[in-house]
């Protein structure tokens, strides 16, 4: 009786996944961000493989692309480390915002950058009969939702104009800031305040609030929001949801700000 053997196609998917987590061991195992040949060099794979298998893992959020061919970790590996080190009864990410979600019973979110764009890692539905369209892992614009402005904030002026040049200032609604004067004044607000709104910004009916969450080193490696939708909830009353957030920001920091 002859032995069963993969096909070739079955075969080839194992090879793939098999190259995948090596460069991914390869990205965690780096300090910082690391060049495309050092990581294909870790890896054991040839420098057009690890260009190809890292154009997935950056549209997935396990890598992040930076200016000079540089790769770094993802939001989806940050929050998977996060969700581990919760385990036996520390703080958890999912806690978090749970326990958050629970004290102002609207949608809450937590979102990093990946790329140029916003990756929503975690999300806890409201208790209104609203749903909101998000799901965890869609992405959205940096400009017109409140992480995304919270990780704007974090930049210099250079990395937002070049950022801008790169991507544009999408029009989502008639509320969203399309230049870049606009912008700027908008993120000093955010700076300021500590905090970020979106206006109807990226979706009508829905305004939010969000605060950054920081790394030890202060930079901002992610934020949380609380989500409304305007024909139920003030936006006085949206204002005041602030002091628990910033407080779940905190407690987010040792989590995501590793």
């Amino acid at each position: 009786m002859s032995s069963a053997r993969p096909s070739s196609a079955n075969s080839g998917d194992g090879a793939t996944h098999r190259r995948l987590l090596r460069l991914i061991d390869a990205l965690c195992s780096s300090q910082g961000s690391a060049p495309l040949a050092v990581l294909a060099a870790s890896a054991a794979l040839s420098k057009p493989t690890a260009h190809r298998l890292l154009r997935v893992l950056t549209a997935e959020g396990w890598a992040v692309a930076h200016d000079g061919g540089r790769y770094g970790i993802g939001p989806a590996v940050r929050a998977m480390g996060a969700a581990v080190a919760g385990w036996g009864g520390q703080d958890s990410i999912e806690r978090v915002i749970v326990d958050l979600q629970k004290e102002v019973r609207q949608t809450v979110h937590v979102g990093m950058r990946s790329g140029d764009r916003v990756i929503y890692t975690h999300k806890v539905e409201g208790d209104q009969p609203f749903a909101m369209a998000s799901r965890v892992g869609m992405q959205q614009p940096l400009h017109s939702t409140a992480i995304g402005k919270c990780l704007l904030a974090d930049l210099d002026g250079v990395a937002l104009r070049g950022l801008v040049e790169r991507v544009g200032l999408e029009r989502r609604t008639d509320a969203t800031l399309t230049s870049l004067p606009a912008i700027e004044e908008e993120l000093l607000r955010v700076r300021t305040d500590g905090y970020a709104l979106d206006e109807e910004e990226n979706e009508s009916n829905v305004r939010c609030v969000a605060a950054p969450v920081r790394a030890a080193d202060d930079r901002v490696v992610g934020a949380v929001s609380i989500s409304t939708v305007t024909f139920v909830v003030e936006r006085d009353e949206v204002l005041a949801l602030r002091h628990p957030l910033v407080e779940a920001a905190g407690r987010l920091e040792p989590l995501l700000g590793r």
